[in-house]
């Protein structure tokens, strides 16, 4: 089955951008063509990626394959659509000139340990938004990468949605836990034991480690 955040992704798709193209254009689901998906693809294509374009394709074409199980309609015009071809994806890094601007603009600031880890150890947003204490270990100098939060919408409301486990076996990875980084967790770990002893019940527990 579909994961949560996959699910909701593809729920997105179909109402902010496919329900509407049709709609527009007042086409009854046994009136659409082939062209009507082609003339859809050119137009997603004016503000978005190959890739994206082509997870809508795969959207469209599994929702018209259901209608045709379903006897709705007598066959798939997806089918005889040809897909935008996948552009390959090229990452784009910060040199040693902009990392040492970002450090410096971030000094004092409470996100600074936060975006130094991130650089460091090439961490997705995901992944660093989702680290919690209980992937350090201090005693084997190790951190862990088994835990994510991801951001979406939820009828019309944005949610974040945790999980336990890492997308693929090489999302899940345990890393050497550096000196200075060490240090800097133990004396933010120490603060919050402060703040959590002086405020009480008031303290907040979420996202313990940030």
């Amino acid at each position: 089955g579909l994961s949560e955040t996959t699910y909701r992704g593809y729920v997105l798709i179909i109402d902010n951008r496919v329900v509407p193209f049709f709609r527009e254009k007042n086409l009854k689901l046994s009136d659409i063509t082939p062209k009507d998906i082609q003339n859809y693809y050119i137009h997603t294509l004016k503000n978005t990626s190959a890739n994206t374009v082509i997870k809508h394709h795969a959207v469209i074409h599994k929702a018209l394959k259901y209608a045709v199980k379903m006897e709705l309609i007598p066959d798939n015009p997806a089918d005889k659509v040809e897909r935008p071809k996948r552009t390959k994806y090229i990452a784009d890094y910060y040199n040693i000139e902009e990392l040492t601007k970002l450090f410096k603009a971030l000094n004092g600031d409470r996100h600074e340990l936060l975006i130094q880890m991130t650089a460091f150890y090439g961490f997705r947003r995901s992944e660093v938004l989702g680290l919690k204490w209980s992937a350090v270990d201090f005693e084997r100098n190790t951190i862990t990468v088994r835990h994510t939060v991801l951001e979406t919408m939820v009828d019309g409301k944005k949610m974040l949605i945790e999980k336990d486990t890492a997308k693929t076996k090489s999302s899940l990875r345990t890393l050497p836990l550096v000196v200075g980084f060490r240090e800097k967790l133990l004396a933010l770990k120490e603060t919050q034991k402060e703040n959590e002893s002086l405020c009480g019940d008031c303290y907040n527990k979420a996202f313990k480690a940030y």
